[in-house]
Formats: C-alpha cells, structure tokens, sequence
C-alpha cells in the first residue's frame, strides 16, 4: 500500500455549477420558533423555492423525538407544535431540504420555552475525475476540519482544512494504489464520506 506520501494537495483554481447554485440557495431556508404559551410554539419554516421539509426534534442524546415529512412541496410551513410531553432539558430542531439543513436548538425547563440560535449546515460537494479529487464546502462554524482518506480501516492521508468560510480543495490520487478509498470530512459535529475507486 502507498504511504501518506501518494496523495498530494493539487492548488488549483475551480468552479462547480452544482455547488455555485447551492452557494446561491445560502440562507434561503429559514427556521423559527415562535412561543405561545409555557408548552406551545408556533414552528415557522420558509425557503426561496418550494420544497419537502423534513423535520425532526431530537433531544440531548441524539434521540429522535420527532419526524415529519411534508406530504406537498412549499415554500412556507407554519404549525402550531406542543412541546407539553417533552421532559425538561435541551433539545434539537431541524429541518433539511435537498443538502441544506437548518437547526434551531430549544430548551425546555419546568414549561418555559428557551430558543436558540439558527444554525446552518450543507452537504459538502465532492467531484474525482481524471485522479483529481475536487471538494468544495460551505463551513458555516468556520472551525477547523480534517479530510481523512481510508482504504478499509487503514488511514493513508490525513490534511487539515484552516477555519475559512469558503473551502475548495484539490488532491492528486493519482500515486496511490488502484483500490476503493473512503474519504471522511469531519467538520464541525457532522461527518460527510465520499467514495473513490481508483483505477
């Protein structure tokens, strides 16, 4: 097996039409939530073009609490949800159309109803043509990142990616043995993996 070495980072300039188009859709989803009472909220969810919402509660350990799918495409969702079942404690709302997700976290404590900030994530582009890995990504923590590259359970490349907002990246594979590689983007609390053969 090639060492750490077969993969190099490839400075280049590029632009995808997919990802340009996701960068122009930033910001169109939109999600509040609006108390009512001690135990009730209204849930209002908006994007530039109509879409099916799904949306989930989960609580503090990652467990669902709540799933829903719009049966109909639309730009403007508002319900009336009751959060009187709900224990004390921290949960999560959010809400994913096409690679765009939006999260708005919630707490809730003896009734009263605390809401968080909105927080924005999307699915990273990834490209590989002529042994040419492509990667472009919207890092809205701007937190650093790693870009890992397996092959099975075994790490053969790893690269740290600097806290920029906007993140495009090139790698050479083309030293490396023919086979089948995961790359895993770790960002933020999220993993994205992308599956290469290289040939």
């Amino acid at each position: 097996m090639k060492t750490m070495n077969a993969i190099s980072k490839v400075t280049m300039l590029f632009a995808f039409v997919a990802f340009a188009n996701t960068l122009m859709a930033t910001g169109n989803l939109k999600v509040n939530i609006v108390p009512m009472t001690a135990e009730k909220a209204v849930v209002e969810i908006s994007s530039a073009a109509a879409s099916n919402f799904q949306i989930s509660i989960s609580n503090s350990k990652g467990e669902v609490v709540y799933y829903n799918e719009t049966d109909e495409e639309s730009s403007d969702y508002r319900k009336v949800y009751d959060f009187s079942d709900l224990e004390n404690g921290n949960y999560k709302l959010s809400v994913t159309i096409e690679n765009q997700t939006t999260e708005r976290l919630f707490s809730i404590n003896n009734k009263n109803l605390a809401v968080g900030k909105e927080k924005n994530s999307m699915k990273p582009f990834f490209s590989y043509k002529d042994d040419i890995l492509k990667l472009s990504y919207l890092n809205f923590s701007e937190k650093s990142m790693n870009l890992d590259f397996y092959n099975g359970n075994d790490l053969v490349y790893s690269h740290k990616i600097d806290n920029q907002f906007t993140v495009n990246k090139g790698f050479d594979l083309s030293k490396l043995d023919k086979g089948n590689y995961s790359v895993v983007l770790s960002a933020d609390d999220k993993t994205y993996t992308y599956n290469v053969n290289v040939e």
